[in-house]
């Protein structure tokens, strides 16, 4: 009796933690865009990825260990939490690229108002400002914050720094988006809107009248 109660407590924890995943991605990159967010639950991620790199490879090898009368109840516990495992993860990611892209998409928004302001300044002077301090007090009251905590900072490209790394643009707005692991994602604004599909490091994805780059 006790084994049997060990084992359903087992297969009950297994198959929340299956379920989890489609709750956790989401959460993760919601917080990491919102004001008061933090990149610390993406790393988190990899608690569910790298169990979903051996569950994929373990179904088959599962289904040929029913064979086994000795080892076929677990085989086949530990199947089914592979076989819901698998999709719930793969749902969980989407999920979460969803929130991600609606997170940016509300910094793009944001962000009209710093560059209306730079354009102002283009048309007023006849060339950018050599840097974003260089709009306050005449056209911003102080630089703006992106909004994402866990991401907070516009950098700020101009003359020669834009041009040749950022498709012969006058200017560039650059706001580092890492997510867990190590990655180089980021969000670009050219005002040339020259995007290419790819470069920088991977590919380009447009959002509002920004892109993405997902590396």
């Amino acid at each position: 009796m006790p084994d049997r109660q060990e084992e359903r407590r087992e297969a009950v924890s297994l198959v929340l933690f299956a379920f989890s995943a489609l709750l956790y991605f989401p959460f993760s990159e919601w917080v990491s865009t919102t004001p008061v967010g933090t990149i610390f639950f993406l790393w988190g991620q990899m608690v569910y990825l790298f169990p979903l790199l051996m569950a994929i490879p373990a179904i088959p090898v599962l289904i040929v260990c029913l064979a086994f009368s000795k080892i076929r109840r677990r085989s086949l516990l530990l199947l089914i939490v592979c076989i819901l495992y698998v999709p719930c993860c793969l749902g969980g990611s989407i999920l979460g690229k969803n929130v991600r892209r609606a997170g940016m998409q509300a910094f793009a928004e944001r962000s009209r108002t710093l560059i209306a302001a730079i354009e102002k300044y283009e048309r007023d002077h006849a060339a950018a400002p050599s840097s974003l301090n260089d709009l306050i007090p005449d056209y911003l009251d102080a630089v703006p914050s992106t909004g994402m905590m866990a991401y907070p900072e516009y950098h700020y490209y101009v003359g020669a720094e834009a041009q040749h790394p950022y498709d012969q643009n006058p200017w560039v707005l650059v706001v580092y988006t890492p997510g867990g692991g190590i990655n180089f994602d980021m969000m670009l604004y050219f005002p040339r809107q020259n995007y290419p599909k790819h470069g920088y490091g991977g590919w380009l994805e447009p959002i509002d009248n920004w892109a993405y780059v997902h590396e």
